[in-house]
């Protein structure tokens, strides 16, 4: 059995490589590892160290192994010996690719625990109800127009290091060589709402207007890189714009469609339009970093490597627009979104649409986000039931349960376990279809497109409180005009 994980290394120089998670459970090796003795039946996902220490006793003589810890948990067992190298190749490819994807990942488990943590805080500040009707609050604290201001802007703090931690990932995988895209042809509206969900509340707590204009046309990108571009652009114009109105929408020109995202505000110098140009055109992404901002930075690489082409205008004092040129896709089909995903322009219900009374089960293996979401939804009056596996939720939900109204699951789970199985698995033994929703903090484009074909919504760690109340309004709605 191969890893979904091995990466084209041979047996010689590079030695075998094993990657363990932090529950010490098996998740990728290389072909150098599937040479060594018995591996055809010990290498198996999830397998545990010990289970796997016959594999290094038939060593040559002067071999080592040696385990190098990771910093968000878990550990890499290397072979070493006469003609092994250390690092080099053998530390790039699929594999660093992974390491990558979860170190990324362990960072955003604590931020998204935080930005639940200030949505349940925001609603005592509120001082909401179960239903998500006003109550007055005579408290002090509470009541503090100061407190309120701390509060936007421990949020804005929070959004802004995502944003930070997203881009500094993607931007070392993509100058690693370890972004490979994969061409389909993606309705644009798909995206189109994805960015409006996440982004709607950022640009909200800036007190900025925001607004998305549906587009149907189909295009020929990686769907996950083109909706990477545009994250980047939202993250340069929450950046540089103080107030008034940011539109994203899209035209024709051509063979291509220019998806565009324009932004009123302080605008762009005339030398500092033409640097930005500069850099958009520069063929191999060289120049001065100093020019643009990371969000940027990674939009013109993520740009380069799809073939896609960037522009930007901005005239001073009136505002700025950036956009990227997509080819539409050879067929040249529209497709009306379908009538259940909301238009891009809805970011999602009002903050105070009512998602009480819901009984919710949460699937989450970190201890911290799963007290965090419990406490949010708790705040808005759901009934929780949280577990961290599959297991510890059917015995949590009792010998004669009722189906959950609404199945909240974390993407990577301890072991082979992912949200998307967990959901299915939780349906099936509860004979029942159930509404489900994925969150992630993982980077993987795999993970993430196979989270995407599963039909399940997908939030991103740290998910906005109000994205996430407004993901669950829409799909405990569907639920409701289905009965």
């Amino acid at each position: 059995m191969t890893s979904e994980g091995a990466y084209p290394f041979g047996v010689g120089r590079h030695g075998a490589v094993l990657v363990f998670d932090a529950d010490d459970r098996l998740t990728a090796w290389n072909e150098a590892a599937e040479a060594l003795a018995d591996a055809g039946r010990l290498l198996v996902q999830g397998a545990l160290p010990e289970a796997l220490a016959p594999l290094f006793r038939g060593l040559p003589p002067g071999h080592t192994v040696t385990d190098w810890p990771l910093s968000g948990g878990g550990f890499v067992r290397r072979t070493a010996g006469e003609g092994a190298v250390d690092g080099g190749p053998a530390a790039g490819g699929d594999l660093s690719g992974r390491l990558f994807a979860a170190a990324s990942h362990d960072l955003r488990q604590p931020l998204a625990a935080l930005s639940l943590l200030l949505g349940a805080l925001e609603g005592r500040l509120d001082g909401a109800t179960g239903g998500g009707k006003s109550a007055t609050v005579r408290s002090g604290a509470l009541n503090d127009p100061a407190a309120r201001d701390l509060l936007n802007a421990m949020g804005n703090a929070v959004q802004s290091l995502r944003g930070m931690v997203d881009g500094h990932f993607d931007l070392v995988r993509l100058e690693a060589g370890l972004v490979q895209p994969d061409i389909g042809t993606p309705a644009v509206n798909g995206i189109l709402t994805r960015i409006a969900l996440d982004a709607a509340p950022r640009f909200d707590g800036r007190g900025l207007r925001f607004s998305v204009l549906p587009c149907s046309v189909r295009v020929a990108t990686d769907a996950s890189l083109l909706e990477r571009i545009l994250q980047g652009f939202v993250a340069s114009t929450l950046r540089h714009t103080e107030r008034g109105r940011v539109v994203l929408g899209c035209r024709r020109q051509g063979a291509d469609l220019r998806i565009e995202l324009w932004s009123t505000g302080r605008g762009l110098l005339p030398d500092q339009l033409l640097a930005l140009r500069q850099e958009f055109q520069r063929p191999d992404g060289s120049g001065d970093p100093s020019v643009i901002d990371l969000g940027l930075r990674l939009a013109c690489g993520l740009a380069r490597r799809l073939g896609h082409r960037l522009e930007v205008d901005s005239a001073p004092g009136h505002g700025t627009m950036l956009a990227v040129l997509v080819p539409q896709a050879a067929d040249g089909a529209d497709e009306s979104p379908p009538a259940v995903e909301p238009g891009p322009g809805d970011a999602g219900p009002a903050p105070g649409a009512d998602v009480s009374r819901a009984r919710v089960l949460v699937i989450e293996d970190d201890p911290m986000v799963l007290e965090a979401l419990g406490a949010l939804l708790g705040q808005w009056g759901c009934a929780v039931v949280a577990a961290d596996s599959v297991d510890a939720a059917l015995e949590r939900l009792g010998p004669d349960p009722q189906p959950p109204d609404l199945v909240i699951s974390d993407l990577r789970l301890k072991g082979a376990m992912n949200g998307i199985v967990a959901i299915r698995q939780i349906g099936k033994a509860l004979d029942a279809t159930l509404p489900g929703l994925i969150l992630t903090g993982d980077t993987d484009p795999m993970r993430l497109r196979e989270a995407r074909l599963s039909g399940y919504p997908l939030l991103h760690k740290p998910v906005a409180p109000m994205a996430l109340r407004g993901a669950v309004a829409r799909l405990l709605g569907r639920e409701r005009l289905k009965s």
